[in-house]
């Protein structure tokens, strides 16, 4: 059976609104303004789970522990997402068939490059410069100046913008695949580390430099605290941890259906994180985790959860490897990805002892 061909997608009908964030980098401060909800935002970051701001966490799940005082090293992971963004919209190719699901964003590569430093003994800095790579449905992607002949043999024909460039303004650039994404702040602490447990709060921050009209980026600075906890045995940790994220709102209409039909939603979340890692040997440990969001409000918003299974190597104690692969277990989000895969590493000058894993 073939795969059906959709009609191009367009995305609005008015121009977006832009809007502005200003995140101070401690977060004791969110503003966040702009205008109505631009109802051709693209403004929408598919990667729901970042990398552990340093290399004590799991792969996408932080421990409370922090690096030591003067403790510098950096971090690099290469990350891959099958169908990270899906829709249901209205197919006028098919009879009978309003609705219809297919994949805006097939695939997207992630590139993370990070760095942390450790203030003190129980405060850590550390920083993240993300990039993606976006794999489009043609048929949704359409054209930015696809031509249209003339009804008449003497008329001249006329230039329009058919998918997801519909409702912008005039454009002979295509839509990117590939571009910086939103990069992240982090100030971490270490509220409590003791023999059997450990308390943590990660404050952390992004910046809408991210690509927002491509599916890399979102249209304003998040807030993201979180607190940190954990179970500490000989072999054993049990990390957990339960924050928020704090943005502005944005929406995606379909533009076949009238009066317009609200499709896709973000705003305000609830986040959670779960790992259990064994150490196995001192050069190899393994892990399984989860992490999700629980929305706070709106009307086509919906919950994620992403679950991943890990192989940790250290090879030296000041090196760390990661192999980590899952996928999303809520099918009927329209972000969740069917699928993960991350390679990664880290790398300290200076680490704890026994090394990172």
């Amino acid at each position: 059976m073939h795969a059906r061909r959709l009609r191009p997608l367009r995305t609005s009908r008015r121009p977006r609104l832009a809007g502005l964030g200003l995140w101070l980098p401690l977060g004791l401060v969110v503003l966040l303004w702009g205008g109505s909800a631009a109802r051709a935002d693209r403004s929408f970051d598919l990667m729901l789970s970042a990398p552990a701001v340093d290399p004590y966490g799991l792969t996408v799940v932080d421990r409370a522990q922090t690096p030591q005082r003067f403790e510098f090293g950096f971090s690099a992971q290469l990350g891959w997402s099958y169908s990270p963004l899906r829709l249901n919209l209205t197919d006028n190719n098919m009879t009978g068939a309003p609705d219809a699901q297919f994949r805006v964003v097939e695939q997207q590569y992630n590139i993370d490059l990070g760095v942390f430093l450790g203030l003190t003994d129980w405060l850590s800095l550390a920083a993240s410069l993300p990039l993606g790579v976006n794999f489009y449905d043609d048929n949704a992607l359409g054209t930015a100046n696809q031509a249209v002949l003339p009804t008449k043999p003497t008329g001249m024909g006329t230039i329009i913008e058919t998918g997801l460039y519909a409702g912008q303004p005039r454009q002979n650039i295509e839509i990117a695949k590939a571009g910086p994404r939103d990069p992240r702040l982090s100030l971490k602490a270490r509220l409590y580390g003791g023999r059997w447990f450990e308390l943590g709060l990660l404050v952390e921050g992004t910046l809408p430099i991210g690509n927002s009209t491509s599916f890399l980026g979102e249209k304003s600075a998040t807030f993201r605290p979180r607190l940190l906890m954990g179970i500490l045995l000989k072999r054993v940790v049990l990390a957990l941890s339960a924050g928020v994220i704090i943005r502005e709102s944005n929406e995606l209409y379909d533009p076949y259906r009238v009066p317009d039909l609200l499709r896709f939603q973000i705003g305000h979340e609830l986040t959670w994180g779960g790992g259990l890692t064994v150490k196995a040997h001192h050069v190899i440990g393994f892990g399984v985790e989860a992490a999700g969001t629980v929305p706070l409000g709106g009307d086509m918003v919906s919950a994620t959860a992403l679950v991943l299974g890990s192989i940790y190597l250290q090879p030296t104690p000041k090196l760390k490897l990661i192999l980590s692969g899952g996928g999303g277990v809520l099918s009927g989000s329209p972000r969740n990805a069917d699928g993960r895969a991350i390679l990664g590493f880290a790398y300290s000058l200076s680490p704890r002892s026994g090394g990172l894993l």
